[in-house]
């Protein structure tokens, strides 16, 4: 990215209860591909388990990341590591550890940054 240009992430899901909100991997892999069509150049999602919460678990986690990737070759991808999702540290570091997937690096733009 040239100095001034913008970035925006979009934001897929997070724990809003809204029946329209993206879960699944498919679903996340639609939101996303619409997002970066209409000008997103990150993303950012938390991962959902089969029954519906929000998980730090590698399986989910691999599946959304996987599904997003096929959807949007290139597009930078974060995932939640939300207190609110796992509040025990140890615990949450643990999940995290264990992912088999990981999310791409989330850079701060800085005027001397050629990495976007």
């Amino acid at each position: 990215m040239a100095n001034g240009d913008v970035l925006l992430q979009a934001a897929l899901n997070g724990d809003r209860d809204h029946p329209a909100a993206p879960r699944t991997p498919d679903e996340l892999a639609a939101e996303a591909r619409a997002a970066v069509d209409a000008g997103a150049g990150s993303l950012h999602l938390h991962p959902y388990d089969e029954d519906g919460r929000e998980t730090l678990a590698a399986g989910p986690c691999a599946a959304a990341l996987r599904a997003v990737r096929a959807a949007c070759p290139g597009v930078p991808i974060s995932l939640s590591t939300s207190a609110a999702i796992e509040p025990d540290p140890g615990r949450r570091y643990a999940l995290v550890a264990a992912w088999t997937d990981l999310p791409d690096p989330q850079y701060p733009q800085t005027p001397r940054d050629s990495r976007f």
